[in-house]
């Protein structure tokens, strides 16, 4: 039997699940609240530090939410912008709001705002300060309230929609809401909502019978057979049924008896019928009176009339009785250019005729035109088209969010400001196929000049330079800017699911196994409907629920217990594209199913929250050197059981997470941790919920009473105010901890400890578990067969404080051996202060069989810890142990 010497140089490989054979050196059993690098293998991870709220509040207070039911994970999204590195902020989307029932309280709308739904915080280094919503009612209309809260469904139980009843399964929020980046804001789409045209000639406003907590279905969508009354009394303004309709006068149809048929010769589209082009037949109000007849809810004249149906939506408030705060709701649009009176009535009779250009004329399209002049040279307004789905139903398309800077910085949200189709009709510019269809949002994205939407098996991008045009400019002469409408059946229906744009393509997930990427032009020239190229490249299957996450040079998706990393062809000019396994090493060790999800490119480093055990979080970083891999590591960190984290965001090398933490009481709080992703100094307490706190000495004792409630606290550590005593730890025993009347810790040492304030918080554990050793050949390459026995191993350090060697032999309990760095002159002194051995080594005896032991490294205690090298020595027998 000869002597060995098994040397792990790094464990910067990470976890490792193939057979002991199988790993690298440099790979572990299990790593655990762990850094793992390249330039310091293995370390103790940094500790959480608690951010603190606006004025100081231990956690984030979302308004009118009471705990535990308002932090109900399946009710709050969240969405981070990060402006210019300076100007960071997390919007919180709490879709519950306020619990009441808003179709049997009486005035219940009314009391809504934005900022019962609409939450954000700037993201200071120390804090986050709240950011003010704007909470008037004419900003946040009934349309808004019931797009965020369509399909929220925390509990499988009777859910109302509009005025019936149904029996509804929980809905997830990820499975809700989808969001992007957009200006200083963003984007926020509801998965659950069909999208849709609205009814035809309806410019003019929808609403329901009597006030809008009675009588009324969510999305209220009347169809083509509804007439508008003109002039009626307020109590009346609701559309009626022809049928129901005897002695009153109103305005049927803008298309009047116009027909649209297919020439069975020539294939074209031909018209048949009179088009009506003068409103001079719809009663006026005087000159005086026009002004009044813009804003009145029941007006319904000529004015009002040409206004609703000539110009694309914008918000503003409707007056009414109180419950009818209807806004944008009732789809009131802006108002139209001023135009000329006549000279000779001095009334506004026969203004805005409208015009039918049937060929193009100069830079003038095919289409319709109100003149907003007559007795001069008349100026020509283009308005929408007359045909059916013209106009897209703003209340069933996403909604932007964002922070307006001419009002104080105040945060609004308000519908996106879609264009009507304005050339052509139905059949010859039929707009996004998926509308047509009904399809909901799935995604969207920026990409090259065009907002980008996909919904459940077709993928649309707008007009070029127009994020919200979705229709072709002209039908006579489509053109390089006009929007894009692809099908993602390729070889079969493939429902998409996420895009998001990298390098010179647009990477495409859906839910049937299949990667796409969408190419087109170059770096010169833009994508086009003649350009454009919808291909699929791999076929690996991906969680739906997860978005692709971009880390320095790759694209990489998720499935169930796998990640996978796409390779596009594009980035080095080739023309095959495909994806491959970064798991095939660590086989079920990523989570089953994936919660928040976020990525660090300054550390090349991706993190995953496990989505049925939201306190663990899983790493992998990802190195490359040239065209080789020099690191793919997986490792996790473990939080405190009253943690679940649910939204995580890095910043370069920072990292904040938002967690829902178990209070006193049982209740939740929503709390905010900062962590670093890289070293930090050797002086920093390694303990969770870092907090710095002054205490109040009387009787012998010192009451430190903590902003918040944790019962896990175990060490106490004064700061660098104390000089020579800095960095002396007090461990802190369960008797010690008391609740306060308001559910915060307090924490009571002996002495007096008043004079500086403390550190105060909860130690968690670094855990290595090395992989069973084999011997192996001098350049690693070849194991040999035969019987290891391991004698003694010897792990080397930088910058550590102590750290335990557990040997666990034929699964007995484990033996501890413990290094303590000591100084000659406290030779006897240990845990009284954070003592830092600047470079050392520790040697423990193993004396067992290589695959009947197990070697663990833990670090427990308030100091950092930095495995830098391990040697291991014992004896080798080169047999068969299979025939023995």
């Amino acid at each position: 039997m000869a002597s060995t010497r098994l040397v792990i140089n790094s464990l910067s490989g990470g976890v490792g699940r193939q057979a002991p054979t199988k790993r690298l050196v440099s790979e572990a059993e299990n790593l655990d609240n762990c850094l793992v690098t390249l330039e310091r293998s293995v370390e103790k991870r940094p500790p959480l530090t608690k951010v603190s709220a606006d004025g100081g509040s231990s956690y984030l207070q979302l308004t009118n939410v009471s705990a535990p039911a308002g932090f109900n994970p399946d009710n709050l999204y969240f969405h981070f912008i990060d402006v210019d590195g300076f100007n960071r902020y997390c919007i919180v989307i709490n879709r519950a709001g306020q619990t009441a029932d808003p179709y049997t309280a009486v005035g219940y709308f009314n009391n809504l705002s934005a900022n019962d739904f609409i939450s954000v915080y700037r993201i200071e280094p120390t804090q986050w300060v709240r950011e003010n919503v704007d909470q008037s009612s004419a900003s946040f209309n009934r349309g808004l309230y019931e797009y965020l809260v369509y399909g929220a469904r925390s509990t499988t139980s009777s859910y109302r929609m509009g005025n019936t009843q149904k029996s509804e399964e929980p809905t997830s929020i990820k499975n809700t809401f989808g969001s992007i980046d957009f200006e200083v804001g963003l984007i926020l789409w509801n998965k659950l909502v069909e999208t849709d045209y609205l009814p035809d000639n309806s410019g003019s406003d929808i609403v329901s019978a009597g006030s809008w907590t009675t009588n009324t279905n969510a999305f209220i969508h009347s169809g083509d057979a509804i007439n508008y009354k003109i002039a009626v009394g307020p109590q009346n303004s609701q559309p009626q049924l022809e049928d129901d309709i005897e002695d009153a006068l109103y305005w049927t149809n803008v298309r009047d008896n116009i027909n649209f048929v297919i020439n069975s010769s020539t294939q074209e589209e031909e018209e048949t019928g009179q088009s009506l082009n003068d409103f001079s037949v719809i009663p006026q109000y005087p000159a005086s009176e026009v002004k009044a007849d813009v804003s009145d809810p029941n007006g319904w004249k000529a004015q009002r009339t040409i206004k609703d149906l000539y110009d694309f939506p914008t918000k503003i408030a409707t007056p009414g009785s109180p419950n009818w705060n209807l806004g944008d709701y009732a789809h009131v649009t802006s108002g139209l250019d001023a135009v000329e009176r006549d000279a000779g009535s001095n009334t506004y009779r026969g203004f805005g005729k409208v015009y039918f250009v049937r060929n193009p004329y100069l830079s003038f399209p095919a289409g319709f035109y109100r003149a907003t002049r007559y007795s001069k040279n008349p100026y020509f307004q283009r308005i929408r088209s007359e045909n059916k789905n013209s106009v897209i139903d703003h209340r069933r398309m996403p909604v932007i969010i964002y922070k307006d800077f001419s009002d104080n910085g105040l945060w609004k949200i308000k519908h996106l400001p879609l264009q009507p189709r304005r050339s052509g009709t139905d059949l010859s510019n039929p707009g996004l196929q998926g509308i047509g269809k009904k399809e909901k949002i799935q995604s969207m994205a920026v990409w090259k000049n065009r907002l980008w939407i996909a919904m459940d098996n077709s993928l649309a991008g707008s007009v070029s330079g127009d994020f919200f045009d979705f229709w072709i400019n002209d039908v006579n002469d489509v053109s390089e800017t006009d929007p894009i409408d692809v099908q993602a059946s390729v070889g079969s229906y493939n429902r998409l699911s996420h895009i998001i744009p990298f390098q010179q393509i647009l990477f495409v997930l859906s839910s049937g196994s299949v990667q796409f990427e969408v190419r087109g032009g170059s770096a010169d020239v833009g994508i086009s409907p003649f350009n454009v190229e919808f291909r699929p490249t791999s076929f690996y299957s991906t969680a739906k629920l997860v978005m692709p996450q971009k880390m320095a040079n790759n694209v990489f998706f998720m499935d169930s217990r796998k990640l996978y990393m796409y390779l596009s062809g594009s980035g080095f000019s080739d023309e095959f594209s495909t994806s491959m396994e970064m798991t095939n090493h660590c086989k079920n060790y990523l989570p089953l199913n994936f919660g928040a999800v976020t990525v660090s490119s300054a550390n090349n480093t991706i993190v995953m929250v496990d989505d049925d055990d939201k306190k663990q979080l899983y790493f992998y970083t990802f190195r490359t050197n040239g065209d080789k891999i020099s690191q793919s590591a997986f490792y996790r960190w473990i939080l405190d059981p009253l943690d679940s984290i649910m939204a995580c965001k890095c910043y370069e090398k920072d990292m904040y997470l938002i967690s829902r933490r178990t209070a006193a009481n049982a209740s939740k709080t929503l709390n905010v941790y900062f962590v670093s992703m890289e070293t930090v100094p050797v002086t920093t307490p390694m303990i969770d919920w870092l907090t710095e706190v002054t205490g109040v000495y009387a009787l012998g004792e010192t009451k430190f009473t903590l902003p918040h409630y944790d019962p896990s606290v175990d060490f106490v550590i004064k700061g660098p105010a104390w000089g020579s005593a800095s960095y002396e730890a007090i461990a802190v025993g369960v008797s010690s901890i008391s609740v306060d009347l308001q559910g915060r810790t307090v924490v009571t040492v002996t002495g007096d400890l008043s004079a500086y304030p403390v550190y105060i918080g909860r130690s968690y554990e670094m855990v290595i578990q090395l992989s069973q050793q084999v011997q192996r050949s001098q350049d690693q390459a070849q194991v040999y067969e035969g019987v290891l026995n391991l004698k003694k191993i010897t792990t080397k350090h930088y910058n550590s404080g102590s750290y335990d060697i557990g040997i666990a032999r034929r699964g007995r309990q484990e033996t501890k051996v413990t290094f303590y760095p000591l100084f000659v002159d406290s030779i006897l002194s240990r845990l009284d202060q954070l003592k830092i051995d600047t470079s050392g080594e520790h040697l423990s005896k193993v004396l067992a069989y290589s695959e009947n032991v197990e070697i663990f490294i833990r670090s427990a205690y308030p100091t950092v810890c930095n495995i830098t090298n391990i040697e291991i020595l014992g004896n080798f027998r080169s047999r068969n142990t299979s025939i023995e």
